[in-house]
């Protein structure tokens, strides 16, 4: 659309200088320490938790100008701000520009620290420049560019994470890799959709999400290419693993759908397996091809295979052809002049930002309400003079605080039209209209920036008195005009999302390690997770499977809605042969399969944990240094 994403280069490199010269502890002190030495407000909780992350307003030129301090009882771990505005990366190119601003800050950081040293920025992928007392680094985040200061031992430690499970996943071999990630990917794969894996010959796989099953059909011998058929033993073999034999049709299975991530697990490994008996010799011979019916291709690249090369250049064809309504493949009309006309006097209309304001702005703009006002109705409609179909406008409320207002600048696309999502053309015709709006707003008002209006990204001119921009939802072109103290409101949001990536991120890794451990079980050996006073939960291998056990003290104490959640997530309630509460994985497990009954082994025990109380890991009795995720402040 013309303009990139504006990053604040110079506030990180003199934010870098600085942290260079700071004398660091990483404790408690440096939290409070290195605020003061930035100018930064003092760092507080977030809204109004009174524990967890720590914040403190950077004063950055950008969006969202706020740094998070995370840390533990152990003391700082690192600080993370955004030093860009917020493009979202599901519309309009949101990741090309995020790539291009992340481009120009490291080119910035290269030409005064030399090459980065590392690929990773502590727990973020990215670029890192080392120093005597911190590592920098530069990453992409939720939908800004951050930038990291890290501790020293938490950058090695994250890099040694890395290792690990790199280490691990080459281990796992290609089959391997294309298992775990084929369960991934099924498990995601929405009603309607398909994914066929092709190998030369024609042999190929294709799966089928049915809104009660996922159906899955193996190329029969007389199908493919000569030089690849199979014989009567292949065929035997395929039986012998629980495949049926259809006459005229392809070799199938099916699993219903919700039958868990294990079973899941298992149909993966069944129908790789699958592949090399019909003579596939490696996964690198496959290409991926996917597609929800009548709709868009499905990105396959989780899938760390090719993809085929005519797939979608066809259905772009198919679609082009077939567009489910002849109207929305002409061009999606949009009032710009219309819409700017409304923006100069938003710009020029004195806001007090309360239901007051519906009335005195309807006189300025000559709008008619829909009906009249109600009081303390959540949102109040206008007709406009835009030209265009449904020309409404939308004042929305909180109470008595106007939020915003949304302004129809285009036609309608009625996406309810198509099932299964709008086609590229459509697509492409919102993206068009959209573009027009923008540059006629960019005439008018200058460069905008990237940020958020109340709920949605797009272009804002801000002001004191107003934030106006451009937002296409999934029907129409927008104008928003918003309260600018929503943008502080909206920081919080921002915050405690931040906040939660964090603890999501650490116990990620902790679920991790604890999958690594239970993998590497020897027999007759025992791995105890324990939460204090008799709160523990025991996963060992017993045989040709790996069995997690809670104790029958846990189970006691744990509330009726509790267990309800563990018997959806496939734990088998204590019965007359068996007394505890347990779950059995049947061996070969995938990683992912290892991970779960990680995850699920810590559940239960939180539920009956203080905020406070850490978890304590023993492999046959000797405790292991897991990290357990921490409440994300420095005590002070």
């Amino acid at each position: 659309m013309g303009f990139e994403v504006r990053v604040d280069i110079a506030g990180a490199v003199e934010i870098v200088r600085a942290a260079v010269g700071f004398e660091w502890h990483w404790g408690a002190a440096d939290v409070a320490g290195f605020a003061r030495r930035m100018g930064w407000s003092t760092p507080l909780p977030v809204g109004t938790f009174r524990s967890g992350a720590v914040f403190a307003r950077t004063g950055l030129q950008v969006w969202w100008d706020s740094a998070l301090f995370w840390g533990s009882e152990h003391g700082l771990d690192y600080v993370r701000m955004p030093i860009s505005d917020c493009p979202s990366r599901s519309v309009f190119a949101g990741d090309e520009l995020l790539a291009d601003a992340l481009a120009r800050a490291t080119a910035a950081f290269t030409e005064r620290w030399g090459e980065p040293e590392s690929t990773d920025a502590g727990p973020a992928e990215g670029v890192a420049w080392r120093f005597p007392n911190l590592f920098a680094g530069l990453t992409i985040g939720a939908d800004t560019i951050d930038l990291l200061l890290v501790a020293p031992a938490q950058q090695r430690y994250w890099m040694d994470m890395r290792h690990e499970a790199a280490r691990r996943r080459t281990a796992l071999g290609g089959w391997g890799r294309l298992t775990e990630q084929l369960a991934g990917f099924l498990d995601g794969l929405p009603v309607e959709a398909r994914l066929v894996l092709t190998a030369p010959g024609g042999r190929y796989l294709q799966f089928t999400a049915e809104p009660e099953r996922l159906h899955c059909e193996l190329s029969r011998s007389e199908f493919i290419d000569p030089t690849w058929r199979y014989g009567t033993e292949t065929e035997k073999e395929l039986t012998a693993q629980g495949w049926t034999a259809a006459p005229d049709a392809n070799w199938w299975r099916a699993l219903t759908r919700g039958s868990g991530n294990i079973a899941l697990s298992t149909l993966a490994r069944q129908t790789t397996d699958a592949l090399r008996l019909l003579g596939v010799t490696a996964a690198t011979e496959l290409v991926a091809d996917a597609w929800v019916e009548g709709g868009e291709d499905l990105d396959t690249s989780a899938l760390g295979i090719p993809e085929h090369p005519t797939a979608r250049s066809q259905r772009a064809e198919f679609l082009r052809r077939h567009t489910a309504v002849e109207a929305d493949a002409e061009p999606l009309r949009i009032d710009v002049p219309g819409g700017v006309e409304i923006a100069r006097a938003a710009r020029d209309f004195a806001w007090t930002w309360t239901r007051a304001d519906v009335a005195a702005f309807l006189e300025v703009t000559g709008w008619k309400p829909v009906h009249e006002p109600r009081e303390g109705e959540r949102e109040v409609w206008a007709d406009t003079e835009v030209r265009v179909e449904g020309p409404r406008a939308r004042f929305t409320f909180d109470g008595d605080r106007l939020e915003s207002v949304c302004v129809t600048l285009s036609d309608s696309i009625e996406s309810f039209l198509y099932d299964e999502g709008l086609p590229a053309e459509v697509r492409e015709q919102r993206t068009a209209a959209f573009t027009r709006a923008f540059d006629g707003f960019r005439s008018e008002f200058g460069t905008p920036v990237h940020a958020v209006l109340w709920h949605a990204h797009g272009p804002v001119w801000p002001s004191a008195r107003l934030s106006l921009g451009l937002v296409a939802d999934e029907d129409t072109v927008n104008l928003h005009l918003v309260n600018p103290a929503e943008r502080e409101r909206r920081l919080i949001i921002e915050q405690q999302q931040a906040a939660h990536r964090a603890r999501d991120r650490e116990w990620g890794q902790f679920f991790d390690d604890l999958a690594g451990l239970a993998t590497d079980l020897t027999p007759d050996g025992q791995l105890t997770v324990d939460g204090g006073a008799d709160n523990r939960a025991r996963i060992d291998l017993d045989g040709e499977t790996v069995r997690l056990e809670l104790s029958s003290a846990t189970a006691r104490h744990l509330s009726p809605r509790v267990l309800r959640f563990m018997l959806r997530d496939g734990w088998l309630a204590p019965d007359s042969r068996y007394p505890l509460w347990r779950i059995t994985l049947p061996l070969p497990a995938l990683p992912r399969d290892y991970r779960f009954l990680a995850q699920l082994s810590v559940w239960p025990l939180r539920a009956r944990m203080g905020p406070e109380m850490p978890l304590r890991v023993r492999l046959d009795g000797v405790e292991q240094p897991l990290r357990f995720p921490s409440t994300g402040a420095a005590r002070q």
